[in-house]
């Protein structure tokens, strides 16, 4: 417990540090974006050492090159040309087709599986943390201007609604289980209780209004806070429930490749996938809620 404690505490000084990055220094949306391409890099080495006999050598090569290549193409995309997404879109259309290629160029060596596991070791995580980087460089709309609704919003919701969700997950599993001893989702991760799954949701929306009274004082407005109040609850309570589904996702993975976690880089807490889980699939909420509300404001 102590090592878990203290690795959890240095990953929480990281992002500190490099958010503090992003908001004081110039061009600090790339100091975040250089964390997140660690965080691919990382990432992209787990999950090809977990399938390594599953995948091939050709295959893995091209996921690497995918890996470097992709998170800095769609950072400078982004910033430059708001082509973030359309970078994406080439980037896994480039790769589909080198994958595909093998068939022909590797024909005896690369089997349909190994080409699945290939493009999922792309996809998990890089893919999803190109979303995250395109998220680091949101500009808020002009009618969202003075409710501060931009990419230092976004990254907070990410990686506060995560954070608590999972740790009031933990607490109500931990301490009411006896009481509410209903599994989840018995299969495929045995140890999560239904009970705890009340306690994420329950943390989201702690975690969502904490950052709105405490952003909001920062940015010195808190006009229409019966509006807004309502929506950071919202997005923390779908954030909560994207951080368990995304939990959940990763638990299948390593299920299915016989694993208890993906890598040992943080003790007590695993690989940096184990600890990135929960944050690639908030991000896709709280992106969504940005493109919602900028469309209905």
């Amino acid at each position: 417990m102590k090592i878990r404690l203290i690795s959890g505490s240095c990953y929480i000084a990281l992002l500190a540090g490099f958010f503090c990055l992003k908001i004081f220094l110039p061009y600090g949306d790339f100091y975040f974006d250089a964390l997140i391409y660690a965080f691919a890099l990382l990432g992209t080495f787990e999950i090809l050492r977990a399938t390594k006999e599953k995948t091939t050598k050709a295959g893995r090569g091209i996921v690497y090159a995918f890996s470097a290549l992709t998170i800095p193409a769609c950072a400078l995309g982004e910033y430059f040309k708001g082509w973030g997404f359309t970078v994406i879109g080439v980037a896994v259309l480039a790769l589909s087709v080198l994958l595909l290629s093998l068939l022909v160029v590797k024909h005896e060596e690369t089997s349909l599986e190994s080409l699945g596991m290939a493009f999922l070791s792309a996809v998990y995580p890089s893919v999803l943390l190109a979303l995250m980087v395109i998220a680091n460089h949101a500009v808020a709309p002009k009618a969202l201007e003075k409710f501060a609704f931009d990419s230092r919003l976004l990254i907070l919701l990410v990686f506060v609604v995560s954070p608590c969700a999972d740790s009031i997950a933990y607490v109500f599993g931990r301490f009411l289980r006896k009481y509410f001893p209903k599994k989840m989702t018995p299969v495929i991760s045995p140890n999560k209780t239904v009970i705890g799954g009340i306690g994420g949701l329950v943390g989201g929306m702690l975690g969502a209004a904490a950052l709105y009274f405490i952003y909001n004082a920062t940015a010195g407005s808190f006009d229409q806070m019966y509006i807004w109040l309502p929506v950071y609850l919202a997005i923390g309570l779908v954030g909560a429930v994207a951080t368990a589904f995304g939990d959940l996702v990763e638990s299948c993975i390593k299920r299915k490749l016989g694993l208890k976690d993906m890598g040992n880089i943080m003790p007590g807490h695993g690989g940096a996938l184990d600890r990135l889980d929960s944050a690639l699939y908030s991000t896709i909420i709280a992106y969504l809620a940005f493109v919602i509300i900028g469309l209905v404001v």
